[in-house]
């Protein structure tokens, strides 16, 4: 919130009370007159400048070189690295996506709940089991998370698990 607008936005309103308020003080004569309406027409205007006020960033707390009124920061420091860390193959809890309908499988299922397709281990590539209730890779007979088998080869050499060429 950026309290220096809000300050004005609430002065703006105020200024549109009062002039509302103006000529049944000074004349004692309740009918609309021109600052009454002056009035209504200000005090919507004040209340928008308040609501920008409350979504905008404080100057005095941003991070930007002097954009927003900080030249103190220097411009070096505010470059972010490009680099991002790197992200692990999976875990075993993490739910997977359907290859053919795009559903969410999650990790305790080895068929798509929709189009009822086997889905392939995130280890090795091959169409999962079911063995004990939980998805087997049908090569190791090993639970998916323990899955020791040999990738497959993958077409175009990207070497993501899960997009194997099962024949």
């Amino acid at each position: 919130m950026n309290r220096s607008i809000a300050g004005v936005g609430v002065a703006v309103i105020l200024l549109g009370f009062g002039l509302v308020a103006f000529p049944v003080v000074v004349t004692g004569q309740e009918r609309l007159d021109p600052e009454q309406i002056a009035g209504f027409l200000v005090a919507p205007v004040g209340l928008v400048v308040v609501l920008i006020a409350a979504i905008s960033v404080d100057p005095r707390r941003t991070t930007i070189v002097g954009t927003f009124g900080n030249p103190d920061e220097t411009p070096s420091l505010a470059r972010p690295s490009r680099r991002a860390a790197p992200r692990p193959a999976f875990t075993p809890s993490d739910p997977v996506y359907c290859r053919y309908c795009r559903a969410v499988i999650t990790s305790d299922l080895s068929a798509c709940p929709r189009c009822a397709r086997a889905r392939e281990c995130r280890s090795c590539g091959r169409p999962l089991g079911q063995v004990l209730g939980r998805p087997t890779c049908p090569t190791c007979a090993q639970a998916e998370a323990f899955c020791s088998c040999a990738r497959l080869a993958h077409p175009g050499g990207s070497g993501r698990p899960g997009r194997a060429v099962v024949r």
